[in-house]
C-alpha cells in the first residue's frame, strides 16, 4: 500500500482527463475516486472480483470508479500451447485459493486474445462507464465460466447484446482506432502510478488531490473501508443489501462465492439460501471442474 504526494506521479495522461489524478481538478462530485487496473484475463482479479463487487454494491454512493486495463499476457501467443497450458494452471490454482470457480480448458481450446478482449471492453466503455462495467463482467463470465474464448467478432457483438449495448455503435468504435487509444491510455497511467501488481486500486481524496492511496493485491474487506472512510472524513454508511433473488435478476450469474463475500454468509449457509432459489426454479446450478456457479432462469419471472 503506497501514499502519493502531491507533485508526485500522480499526473494521468494529457487530453484523456478521465484517466488522472491531477491536483486541484475540479469535481463534479464530492467522492472519492477510485482507479482499478486490472487485466481481464487476470486469475487474481477474478478471484478479487466477490470483494470489488460487494464494495461497490456497499458504498457507490461515496466513491467515482474507474476500470483501467492492462495485461498480464504480452507473451500470449495462440500456437504457444505451452505458454497456454500454464495460464491454465494459474486459473486452476486460483480458482483453489479464492473460490472462484472458473473453467481453464479455454485456455487449451479456444484461447482468448488479450489484446482483442481489452478492445472491447474499452469500445463498449464509449457508451458509458456503467455500459462499459457490464460489458467487461459479461466478457468475464463468458471467458472464465462458459469457456469462450471470444475470438469472433460476432461472438463480442452477442456479449455486447447480452450486455444492453447499441450494437452498432460498438461495431463502429470496435472498428475504429479509439479503443486501441484508449487501452494505450490505461497502459500509459498504469506505467506512470508504477502499477506492477494486478489488481491494483488507487484511492484519491474528493476535496483535494494532494495525496493517494494505492493499494497492490488483495487486502481485508475492512482494510478498503477504512481508506474510503478516511478519505471522506467520517464514516460512510453502507447500503442495505437486497434480496437474493433481486440480485440474481441484476447480475445473471453468480458464484457460490460471491454469494458468500456479498451476504456474509458461510459457504453452508449460502448454499443453503441458493438451493432454495433452485428449488423455486429461479436459479440453476452450472458445474465446472473447479466448483459451481448460478444462473439466474429468465423464464421464471
Amino acid at each position: 500500500m503506497t501514499r502519493f504526494e502531491k507533485g508526485s506521479i500522480c499526473e494521468g495522461t494529457p487530453g484523456n482527463e478521465s484517466c488522472t489524478l491531477r491536483a486541484g481538478r475540479k469535481r463534479t462530485f464530492q467522492r472519492v475516486e477510485i482507479l482499478t487496473f486490472i487485466d481481464p484475463l487476470c486469475p487474481e482479479c477474478w478471484g478479487f472480483e466477490p470483494l470489488l463487487k460487494k464494495f461497490i454494491f456497499q458504498y457507490h454512493d461515496y466513491f467515482t470508479f474507474r476500470v483501467l486495463l492492462t495485461t498480464n499476457h504480452d507473451t500470449v501467443n495462440r500456437c504457444q500451447f505451452n505458454r497456454a497450458k500454464k495460464i491454465a494452471e494459474e486459473w486452476d490454482k486460483y480458482a483453489r485459493l479464492t473460490g472462484m470457480c472458473c473453467d481453464s480448458d479455454v485456455w487449451l481450446e479456444n484461447p482468448p486474445s488479450p489484446y482483442s478482449i481489452a478492445y472491447a471492453i474499452k469500445a463498449a466503455e464509449f457508451q458509458g462507464g456503467a455500459a462499459g462495467q457490464i460489458f467487461l463482467r459479461r466478457v468475464r463470465e463468458q471467458i472464465f465460466l462458459r469457456r469462450q474464448g471470444l475470438n469472433k467478432f460476432e461472438e463480442l457483438l452477442d456479449v455486447a447484446r447480452l450486455a444492453g449495448l447499441n450494437e452498432q455503435e460498438f461495431s463502429n468504435d470496435y472498428h475504429s482506432s479509439r479503443p486501441i487509444k484508449a487501452f494505450q491510455c490505461d497502459r500509459r497511467l498504469a506505467n506512470e502510478l508504477a502499477i506492477t501488481e494486478l489488481p491494483t486500486l488507487v484511492f484519491s481524496a474528493p476535496c483535494n488531490d494532494s495525496e493517494a492511496i494505492k493499494v497492490n493485491g488483495h487486502y481485508p474487506y475492512s482494510v478498503y473501508v477504512q481508506i474510503l472512510t478516511e478519505l471522506l472524513g467520517g464514516q460512510p454508511a453502507p447500503a442495505p443489501n437486497i434480496p437474493l433473488k433481486d440480485y440474481f435478476q441484476q447480475q445473471c450469474f453468480l458464484t457460490t462465492q460471491e454469494v458468500v463475500v456479498i451476504y456474509d454468509l458461510t459457504e453452508e449457509e449460502a448454499l443453503k439460501e441458493l438451493h432454495k432459489l433452485q428449488l423455486q426454479q429461479i436459479i440453476e446450478p452450472v458445474s465446472l471442474k473447479s466448483g459451481e456457479y448460478w444462473s439466474y432462469v429468465r423464464h421464471s419471472e
